[in-house]
């Protein structure tokens, strides 16, 4: 396990593993950098090289934010933004006349970041020479999108980078903005990346973190907010309080829910705002002793229900049924994907994937490290396993524990429909 840097995040998230691609999307006015500078201010012990590649800031801006870790590590920047979003503006050009002593050695100016296969080109030869336990920032893929003025393209490097960095065993941060991008964008992201953190502006002091993925690593926290401060340039997280312990938010939003009932009806019945129930159903506060017998009344529960460790949000027992008009479908390429169980089920995550008739897909579907498990249940699938095809009809299976599935082929006219779990 290696840290972030910040104890409670460690805690939540069993720390960060060698080839984890960390997606951190922000709202407006989040400092992130504060949440790169712990990892290097907690990890003295790191000899490995850092890249940062900047789509968003001017080499001075990014060289004075993180001037220590300049100082301290072996970083080299990479400045996609001087001429990019920068237009080779005389202002971004004087930090090459090296006034301020900067080690220009350490810096790659990409010529022409508008050209994406000029910038790939540039980032396969730093990856080449910044492999194992190298430390990849990605600024912005925001920026990347404005520049590009395509989200497609983005994701295409993304969906080739992020794995390339999971197999030379890297750590690399990619940030995003919260509100910029497709919900298509995002589910895209969302299948390939190992770690994907939601941050955001509760008030003028508060943040909170949200985990939205926590790939291979069991966790209760999916979802929830862990609120922190920022004093004195340290993130101060805030210990969870009763309410977070018992889920007292969890419980009344599955509640709320199962009765299709909306917010501001709940908040009339308790009489409060909306705004404060949904307080609650986050976590942010813990519901009075009055109100939690108004829930109580309301939901025809107990009390102790809500005040119960023990009680479990799933009403159905020791099972749970995944209907399917209820699956989020996500497109990759031209594969359609299908997870049918939630987040909470870490040790198995089962997929529906189906590939157009004739169509084929190079690579893996979905980034893992560990076993997997197909079964076709429509149509044909030729698998090419360790360089071998090898033909699938409806109720074959296979099971892959060391080797690796290079590509997916439907050989038949029809959708090819298979069930693939990693566990």
């Amino acid at each position: 396990m290696i840290s972030t840097g910040i104890k409670y995040l460690d805690k939540l998230t069993s720390g960060i593993r060698l080839g984890d691609n960390v997606v951190w999307q922000i709202s407006n006015a989040v400092p992130i950098e504060y949440f790169i500078k712990s990892f290097f201010e907690k990890s003295n012990n790191f000899q490995k090289s850092v890249i940062y590649v900047s789509f968003n800031y001017a080499p001075h801006t990014v060289c004075k934010r993180y001037d220590q870790i300049f100082k301290d590590y072996n970083v080299l920047l990479i400045d996609a933004f001087t001429h990019g979003k920068g237009n080779s503006d005389p202002v971004f050009l004087d930090f090459y006349h090296n006034e301020d002593g900067y080690d220009l050695g350490r810096v790659t100016c990409i010529q022409d970041p508008r050209d994406i296969k000029s910038f790939i080109a540039t980032m396969n030869k730093i990856q080449s020479e910044h492999r194992d336990g190298s430390f990849y920032i990605f600024d912005s893929l925001t920026g990347m999108n404005e520049l590009w003025r395509e989200e497609r393209a983005v994701l295409d490097v993304f969906a080739f980078t992020c794995p390339k960095l999971y197999e030379m065993n890297t750590i690399a941060y990619w940030i995003l903005e919260q509100e910029a991008h497709s919900t298509e964008f995002i589910a895209g992201l969302m299948h390939i990346t190992q770690i994907v953190f939601s941050v955001y502006n509760i008030n003028a002091d508060h943040y909170a973190i949200k985990i939205r993925k926590l790939e291979d690593r069991p966790s209760t926290n999916i979802s929830t907010p862990h609120t922190f401060r920022i004093i004195d340039k340290v993130i101060e997280f805030e210990e969870p309080s009763e309410g977070d312990v018992f889920r007292i938010g969890t419980k009344v939003k599955l509640l709320r829910k199962a009765l299709t009932m909306t917010q501001a009806e709940l908040a009339a019945k308790l009489g409060m705002t909306p705004g404060a129930v949904s307080q609650i159903e986050n976590d942010l506060i813990t519901p009075s002793l009055a109100t939690l017998v108004r829930l109580a009344s309301i939901f025809r529960k107990p009390v102790e229900y809500f005040i119960s460790i023990e009680t479990m949000d799933d009403e159905q027992g020791g099972f749970r049924i995944f209907r399917k008009k209820d699956v989020r479908l996500s497109m990759m390429n031209n594969l359609k994907i299908a997870r049918l169980a939630n987040e909470k089920a870490q040790s198995l995550l089962p997929y529906l994937v189906s590939i157009p008739g004739g169509e084929s897909h190079d690579g893996p579907i979905l980034l893992h490290k560990g076993r997997e498990y197909i079964i076709v249940v429509n149509g044909s699938l030729g698998l090419v396993i360790d360089g071998e095809e090898h033909l699938l009809r409806k109720g074959d299976a296979v099971l892959l524990e060391r080797s690796f599935a290079g590509r997916w082929i439907n050989r038949g006219k029809g959708e090819c429909e298979f069930v693939y779990l990693q566990f």
